[in-house]
């Protein structure tokens, strides 16, 4: 299913929705509703703060000198 908002007035499943109305459609009706003017995708969700930490540098280790 695909989550979209609404950006104009419709009924969805005999429901009448709004604009800012979130509804979950099959891929077919969200991208026949994106087409029409009468819904975008949802945006995506913020990333988490575990999401946006760097990854560790790898660490060399040094070997002694003999």
């Amino acid at each position: 299913m695909t989550r979209l908002v609404l950006t104009r007035p419709h009924t969805h499943a005999g429901k009448p929705c709004g604009p800012g109305d979130r509804i979950d459609v099959d891929a077919t009706s969200a991208d026949w509703l994106i087409a029409h003017g009468i819904a975008t995708p949802e945006p995506a969700a913020p990333a988490t703060a575990r999401d946006t930490t760097p990854e560790p540098k790898p660490f060399q280790r040094k070997e002694p000198k003999q």
